[in-house]
């Protein structure tokens, strides 16, 4: 075989031997459209994806009544729960921190809803914390118990961690408008 032919018959091995080039896709107004879509998605929401907010934790809020309130003896309460999971108790308690104590309210409240009930508070016409407090289940044995005896002392506060919400109202008289004719 002489020369040229081997040039060109190795020649044409490398060829053969040689990945094709890729081609390149052409880009579609609707997979632009995606893209964009997905790209204006990812930016509207990361912040709440990948972080450890109320979207994703334990989360409780007392909605009425609002920190520095007025109230009566009778309290309607309005409030909501969400992403608490099984085995925790939620309960509202008027806490007393120089003492380290609670009061538990009856009744106790159904976890991941949205709430409205009324408690009673008759201590002395001062201000005083109105907690939210997602419990463990020994917790809420004891405070059960303690609403069924009708106990007046109070029972030690849970841990800071056990508080999904507290506000700081004031008992006092109820004003009520009167008409004198």
């Amino acid at each position: 075989m002489d020369q040229q032919k081997l040039k060109n018959v190795l020649k044409q091995a490398l060829i053969e031997q040689q990945t094709p080039p890729v081609k390149k896709p052409k880009r579609t107004p609707v997979f632009i459209v995606i893209i964009i879509c997905l790209v204006v998605f990812g930016v509207q929401y990361s912040t709440t994806l990948f972080s450890s907010d109320s979207a994703t934790g334990p989360y409780g809020k007392i909605i009425l009544p609002s920190t520095g309130s007025v109230t009566g003896k009778d309290v309607n309460v309005t409030g909501e729960t969400k992403n608490l999971e099984s085995g925790q108790y939620i309960w509202l308690a008027v806490d007393k921190p120089d003492l380290g104590l609670c009061w538990p309210k009856a009744t106790r409240i159904k976890a991941n809803t949205r709430f409205k009930t009324t408690i009673y508070e008759g201590g002395p016409k001062e201000p005083y914390t109105l907690s939210l407090y997602a419990v463990t289940k020994t917790v809420n044995d004891q405070w059960q118990e303690w609403l069924e005896k009708e106990m007046h002392g109070g029972v030690p506060m849970p841990p800071d961690k056990r508080r999904l919400d507290s506000v700081r109202l004031v008992l006092g008289e109820m004003v009520t408008a009167t008409k004198n004719w």
